[in-house]
């Protein structure tokens, strides 16, 4: 659904710009509530900026399709895109973004100062900037997640748990003390992890791998000497009998059978939220992989300004705004504050007495998510950190980042060849990661049909491109 309202009844002011604002919906948002809420926007926008905004609320399901239509008119001016399908290119090839370079160098100290270089270059191609990234936490480890009763009755230390060598010697004993439960199970459904943490995948594509972060040798996830040997491990331990045995077909969350002590543990991606707050009855390794951000981790959700916008100067104001001004933004995401949320006697957001997800008028209270900078807003009462900025900050500082970030391969003419990657991957991937299939018995057969579609030729052409990116 399109939430776009009607000037007359939106209290913009006729002598003044007015730009419109894209924004992608994870909730439900009222037609009333954001008529209310861009009211109190555009008398803010007014007072402190000369301009008015016209807020364009699109289900997240549908919003790139309607955004690319709208660039194609001057009815769109700033709006969110995704980029981490490799979208950028796509996007400043077919020239529907501003560059926006200029802009940014002659901006306010605050505004350039927001973003850290690795932020930049990732909304930026060939050395000019597009657009501005969400300010987010990038980047991800993979832990173990354990039920905490088993944890604490077999004494583990898991704090000792920091590869596949010290996770099995528990597992073995654990599926020794308790032969009833299963010591392992996927991640989520047949996922053993989500995504491909063993590998890093390069050029904002999904086909493409290196071996780890600070490689720069492309090939395919089946070939990567760490994930050849990650999947060694879970074979062995499914033919052992520690991963349940169907695990191919399961259906359940991990997290809830390790809570539940049907399951000792589940590998899980972990970030600045502690796994163990979220999920209860559990506790959680060191790193299997500690964290690090591959080229679809920075910046895969982004503000930009349509090339077609009538007004850019005012467009790139309203843009910077968006991640300089906390009143701006809590505004724009909360809503409005003693109607949308509130703030409680510990200094934290919260609902309204009586109002929860479920009935809130105005959605940004509860999916966050797609605004450009959480990092102003007021923290929430249900958040496990106690400073958004610090905890981030604190967060990246220990991301390390993929040599080969920057890159960017131009995926726009491979639609035929990625879906039949996708095929391939959906094919063996999962039965795989399980255990359930050993690589090595199913790897020619995998090889020989990389090769049909033309895989090898494509990830030449990459290597080459990236070892030019590279050398400069």
């Amino acid at each position: 659904m399109i939430h776009l309202l009607q000037q007359t009844k939106t209290g913009q002011r006729q002598d003044m710009v007015t730009l419109s604002l894209y924004i992608p919906t994870l909730a439900n948002y009222s037609e009333g509530a954001i008529a209310d809420v861009q009211a109190a926007i555009n008398e803010h926008l007014a007072e402190n900026y000369g301009i008015q905004t016209k807020l364009v609320y699109i289900e997240i399901g549908n919003f790139e399709k309607n955004i690319n239509l709208a660039m194609t008119t001057d009815e769109l001016d700033v709006t969110c895109y995704f980029t981490g399908n490799g979208q950028l290119p796509n996007y400043v090839n077919n020239g529907q973004l501003l560059d926006i370079t200029d802009y940014f160098n002659n901006a306010s100290d605050e505004l350039k100062n927001t973003f850290t270089q690795t932020e930049i270059d990732a909304s930026s191609l060939n050395g000019r900037m597009y657009g501005l990234v969400r300010k987010y936490q990038y980047g991800g480890g993979e832990v173990v997640v354990m039920n905490k009763d088993i944890v604490e009755e077999m004494g583990i230390d898991p704090a000792s748990i920091t590869d596949m060598d010290s996770l099995g010697e528990v597992l073995y004993k654990v599926h020794e003390a308790h032969p009833e439960i299963h010591a392992m199970v996927p991640q989520s459904n047949a996922d053993m992890t989500w995504g491909k943490p063993w590998v890093e995948g390069i050029g904002l594509t999904s086909f493409a791998f290196t071996d780890n972060i600070d490689s720069t040798e492309i090939c395919s996830v089946f070939e990567s000497d760490s994930y050849r040997e990650f999947c060694s491990y879970t074979n062995k331990w499914y033919q052992d009998g520690l991963i349940m045995s169907d695990a191919i077909s399961n259906t359940m969350e991990g997290s809830d059978m390790v809570t539940s002590g049907a399951a000792f543990c589940c590998l899980h991606n972990a970030d600045i939220d502690p796994l163990d707050r979220l999920y209860p009855n559990t506790v959680t390794s060191g790193w299997l992989i500690k964290p690090r951000a591959i080229p679809t981790d920075v910046g895969n959700l982004q503000y930009g300004i349509s090339v077609n916008s009538a007004h850019p100067d005012e467009a790139f104001t309203l843009l910077s705004a968006l991640y300089t001004d906390a009143k701006l933004h809590t505004m724009l995401s909360y809503g409005l504050e003693g109607e949308h949320y509130v703030i409680n006697g510990d200094g934290r957001a919260d609902y309204p007495e009586g109002m929860t997800a479920e009935n809130e008028p105005y959605g940004g209270f509860a999916a966050t998510a797609t605004y450009p900078n959480y990092l102003l807003n007021p923290v929430k009462a249900s958040a496990v950190v106690d400073d958004y900025k610090k905890s981030v900050e604190d967060w990246d500082a220990q991301v390390k980042v993929s040599k080969c970030f920057g890159y960017v391969f131009d995926s726009s003419e491979y639609g035929d060849f990625i879906t039949a990657y996708k095929n391939i991957e959906e094919k063996y991937l999962k039965a795989i990661q399980t255990g359930s299939v050993a690589l090595d018995d199913v790897l020619p057969t995998i090889k020989s049909e990389l090769e049909g579609i033309g895989y090898y030729d494509v990830i030449a052409k990459m290597q080459s491109e990236l070892d030019a990116f590279l050398a400069k």
